[in-house]
Formats: C-alpha cells, structure tokens, sequence
C-alpha cells in the first residue's frame, strides 16, 4: 500500500519551487524577440502576463489545499470535470511541459554559444540527451541544492536590475507603445510562458508541512517577487541596449550586462542563465514525464507507461517525453516553440479557473480547502477571459495546435479510455444533484396529483385468476378517485373461423365483473377481437387518453414466450406510464423494497410505493447498488437523496446503498425478505439496460413490480453539454 510522503517542505521551499519553475527560457531568451512584436511597451507586456496569470496561482492553491496530494493539473481536472476534460487536460498539460523544456533548451543552446563555437541547435541536442539520461536513472535536485541555487539565482538578477537601472537610456523607451495595444497583447502573449512554472509547486503538495498555509502563501509571494523582477529586468534590457540588437536577440541578458557590466558581467551572466535555463528544461522533463504516468494509472493511457525503472523512475513515459522533446529541439524555431509553449500554457490555466468553478458549484461536503481563493468566481472569470483573449493573440498556428490537442484528447478518450476511466467528478456530483433535486420535486408532485385519471389493465383469457386480482388490486389503487379503470380482452381473431364475432359468448366480462365486485372495486370490462392485438392495445391507449397500463409478464416458458416478447415491444412503444407485475402472486406487502436509479423512473416507482404504503400500511426501502469503484462521495450524495426522498411519504422507511462488484447478486441479496420490489423497466432500444432488468427480474424469487414511464425530466441546454464533457 502507498504510504504519504513526509512533510517537510517550508514556505520558503515551496517560494524557491514556484520560482525556480518560472525562472528560465521566458526572463533570459523572450525580451528580444517580444521586443520586435511590441517595442519598448515589452516591459509591460510581463506585467500584464502576470496579472493575468495570477489568478491561477490563487484557483490551483485553493485545490492543493483541498487536495494535498501528488498529481497536480490533470489530477484536479479529472476530479472536477471528469475523465474527457481529464485525458484532454493531461495531454494539454504533456504538451506545454514539453514545448516550455524545448524552449528552455534551445535559448540554452544560444547561450552556449557565447561561451564555445558550436551551432545552438547542438548543444542544446546534447544537454537534452543528458538531462533526460539523468533522469532516467532517477537524479534529481534536493530541496537544499534547489534552495541554493534560486536564491542566488535571485540575487544575481535582482544585482542586475540594480546596477543597470542607472545605465538606462530613456530615449531608448521612446516611443513605449511602438505597436498599440495590439502589439502589446500579443507580446504578453508570447511571454506568458514565462510563469507557467506558477503552479508547479501543487504537483508536489503531498511533501508541505502545513499545505494550507504554505502552499498559497510560497505560491502568492513567487507570483509577486516575479510581477515585480520581470518589469525590472526587461527593463534595464531595453533601456541599455541597442533597439536594432535587442530585436534581433535571443541572449538578450547578456547583451544588456556587456553594455554596463563589460566582458566579466558577460560572462558571468551567461553562467547564471545556463544554470537558471538548464533548471527549467531538467524541471520541464520530469514533471512531464509524470503526467502519462498518472493518466495511465487511471486507465486513460497504456499500462506499458507505468513501467518503472530501478530507481523508480518512470522509464517508458520518460522515453516518450524524451523523444518528442528532441525531435521540437532539432526542428521548431525558437518562437514558434515559445508561441506554441503559451499556447498550451493559456489552455491549461484555463482548466485551472474551470476546475475550481466545478468544485465550488458542486457544494461537495469533502472538499474542504483551506485556503478559498478570494473575489470568487470574478476572479476565475477573469483569469479564464484573460486566458482566452492572450490565447487569441498568438496567431492561426498555436490556436490550432491547441484546438487540435484538444481534439486529439476527445478522441482518445473516444477511442482508448472512455471503456476503461471510472466517471467520476466533482461536474458529475453536482449534475447528479440538480437531477435529483428534480426528480424529488416532481415525486413530490405526482404523490400529491392523487393516482392516475385512466387506468387500463389489459390481459388475456389465460391470465390466471391469482394474477387477475393483483392486477384489479393495483389499477384501483393507482386510479383517481372518480377516475376510470378499465379491463379489456385483446383477443386474436381467428379470421379462418366460422364464428362471428357477434356470437361471442360475454363469460369473460361476466367474470371478471364479478371478481372485481366480490373484490369491491369499480371497473369496466370489455373484451375486443383484433387481428393486430399489440398494435390495437397501443391505438387504444392512444385514442382514449389512457395515463396508466397495468399488465401481467409471466415467467417465460413455452406457452407465453411470443406473448412475453409482444408486451415488452408494447412497453417500449407506450406513450403512458406502464406497470408489469413479474414472478408470483402479491400477498400482504408489508415490505417494499425500491431499486433506485437516480433517474426519471423514480418519480413513478416512489409514487406509487408510497400509495402502495398507505393502503397497506408497508415499509419502505430505499435501495441504490453502485460499482464497486465507486467513490465515498457518490455513496455520500445517494444516502442525501434518499433521505429527501423518505421526507414526502409518511412511511416507516430505511435507507440503503452499497458498492458490489456482482449487481445481480447484491440485488438478490438485498431484495430477499421483500413482499415486493419495484424497479425500471428502461426501454430495448437500449438494448444493454432492457435486457439488465429483465435479467434481475428472472432471478429474483419475490413478486416483482417493473416500471416504465416516458416521462422524463427535461435537461438544459447547458446540462446536455455538460453530460456530453462528463462521458
């Protein structure tokens, strides 16, 4: 069994984490190419990335405090909306590692060649091969080292900004929004990859000793030491050098240093960007690597990802991740790696805002964070608007990179997951309310209406008469009072006889007249000859507003197999609530037990226990069987359900919901001291749920009460959406 890892991680481990992660290709390679895009206003452009990025900070601090454990993104996407939105969030997630270590690699080749001639492309080729070496074989920066290095990373830069500032050229920041507006939103779209280590630190939350503290609080204060750095640099960047070599730069820190600081600031900032960008790539590697993992441990990728090496080291997926990283490395341009790199950036952050608005719409008792992101959801709103409107920005290809990412992810999850994911979400959960929610009002309102109007019991001249007092039973029990219940013979005419149908002798009516007198209910008999018995019974139902059928189905033997088959056709085609009495003769009811689904079927079956109850005073059972994978929190929001539920009906009641991994037997095991059970009787058009029912009917050795009813409660617009993002 997985045990948790120590906490031991402080605030200011989780500050140089979320620093570190955002520290590299963005601050030491972006500021010249997006000083072509947007002039002088690029200094801005950081600013206004950060602002936007901010509200991330605050959505994914509030669900690592909720759920303190390792996984990050794709853990709180696949929680919140589901498996679909989870498959396409971890692969989103993949990629954006991915092209942000690319990234980092290639500006890291170009710092490299300050230092040796050798083409860039190169010497980022084989600083890739090595980082990806040394990972498989499990090395890894600890928390000391990782402490070391950002503070002296931060103090190298912050000396930078210090010094240069009294260097700067104002005419160097004029005109400052060379390009407008629009010049400086897509700058700020192109640097914003630069904080996509913002929330790397809730991937590894399960290690923070008082994450509901720590977590936000080291998370809050890197955005903010960033949002104010970043400006700082940039700006002592474009103040101290030359617009033509700025434009043209991808070592643009180290250009600015030669200006002010000469040859030895050269090279010392070169050595601090080497060190600060191989940090971003090595973090960019694991951290992807971990994702397919993750996802095929929840069966949404290959089980072959979740081989380990000696080290536990993911080895598979890190092969995987490795091979696509060289292949961006020795083909993509540096700025279209960058472009790409924000584009999924902005596409992951939005899942963030959209996770947590899932949560907290869902009013989940077990999630519990504690730390709640303030101003909520305007905040969320305008991380998620901020998101879009950058993403927009960045031109055809790396919006269509992530609408085809997006897209590959549905059609993953179509074609590998959707067969193997548990579905399962906070989304889900909240659906689930607002259905049940429905479905407990209009139980309210057909227990209140007083029965059905019209009732008709049809049956057969073989109907044993046991069956035929159950049935004269059970309309007048569900008909109005002053309403109308009719029993009619749909007799197949023999159309080779000699006998008119005029002829017919009347002892069936009589009959049965008699037996419902004796048995002091109110009924019509009739009896009608057809060629067309089913097709008859459904024009019937039709053209005299019949509310209510209520029919026999035998046990299947020889003799009513073709009659059997004909009456569930009938029960798919019923344009009105139906009820088929199933397996033996009803004696006292004393206990009813309720199969529950959740669904529209309840409105009906739990009507109509609840007038079974009152004319015979029985108990209630509320009975929901889930799989066994099932999580607490589902169990949690069925026994909620039920408990409304058991608030409209004056009945003794009980409540209970399992998990099994056998439903049929669970169901047998439950239903074993019944008087009677009542359950859905969906349609064969789904021919899966049909025959299921059917199936647990036949096993079960207590008189049976199968329902059906077209009446179903009409979903939204939006809730239709929702179903169709949720499976």
């Amino acid at each position: 069994m997985a045990t948790s890892r120590e906490r031991k991680l402080g605030p200011y481990a989780v500050f140089t984490i979320s620093v570190g992660a955002m520290i590299g290709g963005g601050l030491f390679v972006l500021p010249g190419l997006a000083f072509e895009i947007a002039g002088p206003a690029v200094i801005l452009a950081f600013a206004v990335a950060g602002v936007i990025a901010f509200p991330a900070a605050l959505s994914k601090a509030e669900m690592a405090t909720a759920m303190p454990e390792t996984g990050g993104t794709y853990l709180y996407v696949d929680r919140a909306m589901g498996p679909l939105m989870g498959t396409v969030a971890g692969i989103g997630v993949w990629f954006s590692l991915v092209f942000k270590a690319a990234f980092a690699l290639v500006g890291l080749g170009a710092y490299l060649t300050l230092i040796a001639d050798v083409p860039g492309t190169t010497f980022a080729l084989v600083i890739a091969a090595v980082l990806i070496t040394i990972n498989l074989y499990g090395g890894r920066i600890t928390g000391p080292v990782q402490n070391t290095l950002v503070t002296s990373l931060l103090a190298a830069l912050m000396l930078f900004a210090i010094r240069g500032s009294v260097e700067v050229e104002t005419a160097n920041l004029e005109p400052f929004l060379t390009e407008g507006i629009s010049g400086l939103l897509s700058a700020a779209a192109i640097v914003f990859v630069a904080y996509a280590g913002v929330t790397k630190v809730a991937s590894v939350a399960e290690e923070v000793e008082n994450p509901g503290r720590n977590i936000p609080l080291g998370m809050l204060l890197s955005v903010g030491a960033v949002l104010v750095l970043y400006p700082a640099v940039v700006y002592v960047i474009v103040g101290t050098t030359s617009p033509t070599v700025l434009a043209t730069s991808t070592t643009p820190v180290a250009d600015a240093a030669g200006s002010f600081f000469g040859s030895l600031g050269v090279d010392f900032v070169t050595v601090v960007a080497i060190v600060a960008l191989i940090g971003a790539a090595n973090a960019g590697i694991r951290a992807a690597s971990r994702y397919p993992l993750a996802m095929s441990r929840n069966s949404l990728a290959p089980q072959v990802l979740q081989q380990l090496g000696p080290r536990g080291t993911p080895t598979v997926s890190l092969i995987a991740t490795g091979v696509v990283l060289l292949v961006l490395v020795g083909f993509v341009p540096i700025l279209d790696l960058a472009r790409l790199a924000s584009a999924f950036t902005l596409a992951v952050f939005g899942f963030i805002h959209l996770a947590v608005i899932s949560f907290r719409q869902s009013n989940l008792s077990w999630y519990q964070p504690e730390f709640r992101s303030p101003w909520y959801p305007w905040v969320q709103i305008f991380g998620l608007a901020g998101s879009i409107m950058l993403l927009t920005q960045l031109g055809w290809v790396p919006v269509a990179g992530a609408i085809g990412i997006t897209a590959f992810g549905v059609l993953w999850y179509r074609a590998f997951g959707k067969s193997r994911a548990i579905k399962d979400s906070a989304l889900l959960d909240a659906l689930r309310i607002r259905s049940t929610g429905r479905v407990v009002e209009m139980t309210q309102e057909a227990i209140a209406s007083g029965g059905h109007a019209h009732v008709l019991i049809p049956v057969l001249r073989s109907t044993r008469r046991s069956r035929m007092e159950d049935l004269i039973r059970f309309g007048t029990m569900f008909g109005q009072p002053g309403g109308v219940v009719e029993i009619v013979e749909f007799e197949q005419e023999d159309l080779d006889s000699d006998r008119h149908p005029a002829g017919i002798d009347r002892r069936f009516e009589e009959r049965t007249t008699e037996l419902a007198q004796r048995m002091g209910a109110d009924v019509f008999v009739r009896r009608l000859l057809t060629d067309d018995p089913e097709q008859t019974l459904l024009e019937y139902v039709e053209d005299f507003a019949v509310d209510l059928v209520v029919s026999d189905l035998p046990r299947e033997v020889r003799g009513t197999r073709r009659f059997i088959n004909d009456m569930k056709d009938v029960r798919d085609h019923l344009p009105c609530d139906s009820i088929f009495l199933r397996n033996r003769t009803v004696r006292r009811v004393q206990n009813v037990v309720i199969m529950g689904t959740g669904g529209p079927f309840d409105v009906l079956k739990i009507s109509l226990a609840a007038r079974i109850s009152a004319a015979e005073g029985s108990q209630l059972r509320f009975v929901h069987i889930l799989p066994d994978e099932a999580r607490i929190q589902q169990v949690d929001s069925i026994e909620d359900y039920h408990r409304r539920l058991e608030q409209l009906v004056s009945a003794e009641t009980e409540s209970e919901v399992s998990r099994a991994a056998d439903l049929i037997e669970e169901i047998s095991r439950v239903a074993s001291d019944a008087d009677l059970v009542v359950m859905g009787a969906p349609a064969h058009r789904v021919r899966i749920f049909g025959d299921m029912a059917d199936r647990i009917a036949d096993t079960l050795d207590v008189p049976v009460m199968m329902v059906h009813t077209n009446r179903a409660p009409q979903l939204a617009w939006y809730e239709r959406a929702l179903e169709r993002v949720i499976y």
